[in-house]
């Protein structure tokens, strides 16, 4: 499942049809900060609508293209005060989608597991805010069901702390999909659900091997106890992926 017109006639609408593909779509290790006066005031002597470009590639990234997701989140932080630098960006996604027209979701009925979920999360990675940025996905059958990418609302103080966040996010997106699904006769609820974790910290904290007045986490109570009490429920497995 791919959306090959669309990205055609994105591509056309900004002029970049003809333009040198990259493989990744934004440039390694650049980060997008707030735009001077002096970029917001070239940026906007273009006259170009930046919220109506993001929104396009956001699109994409909703409905068949996941590898945008990051992207578009980075993007979508500047919306308000967009400059050239954030302008350049999207270019540079346009630029990856030119190489990626054709690529899109691959749906088949054979399938691998059931349900399983992977969650990652990175620390303080925002150079303004020091908040860091979620991200998750799931498949059900060895299809991609849905993924996401945000930055968290509030700073962490800690490694586990970020991917406990993203974890305990993944897990009532799961339980939610899990109970849809039980609805239309796919999936059954005595199934528990496997999602892979790359820190052993969050691992441990999740699975009860923690002392819960640690002063780096306590203050993430409530999340705490709703994902260790999924674990004890059997809806959910930790799996390390190393």
């Amino acid at each position: 499942m791919a959306q090959q017109h669309f990205v055609e006639s994105l591509l056309e609408l900004y002029g970049m049809q003809d333009c040198k593909p990259v493989s990744a779509p934004l440039v390694p290790n650049e980060h997008l900060g707030p735009a001077t006066e002096e970029e917001r005031t070239t940026f906007d002597a273009l006259q170009i609508n930046f919220r109506s470009a993001v929104g396009s590639i956001n699109y994409l990234s909703t409905a068949t293209q996941p590898d945008l997701s990051f992207a578009v989140s980075s993007l979508s932080q500047h919306l308000k005060k967009p400059g050239m630098q954030h302008w350049k960006a999207f270019l540079h996604v346009l630029k990856y989608l030119c190489g990626m027209q054709e690529v899109g979701l691959w749906y088949s009925q054979k399938g691998g597991a059931g349900l399983i979920a992977y969650s990652d999360a990175d620390w303080g990675n925002c150079c303004e805010t020091r908040r860091s940025t979620s991200g998750f996905l799931a498949q059900l059958h060895g299809c991609l069901i849905f993924w996401k990418t945000r930055k968290q609302p509030s700073v962490s103080i800690s490694t586990a702390e970020p991917e406990y966040k993203s974890l305990c996010d993944l897990t009532s997106e799961l339980l939610w999909f899990q109970q849809l699904c039980h609805e239309a006769n796919i999936l059954s609820l005595n199934t528990a659900i496997t999602i892979w974790e790359d820190n052993q910290s969050c691992i441990n904290i999740a699975n009860g091997n923690f002392n819960f007045n640690n002063k780096r986490m306590k203050h993430v109570d409530i999340q705490l106890h709703f994902v260790k009490e999924a674990i004890q429920s059997q809806l959910i497995t930790l799996q390390y992926a190393g």
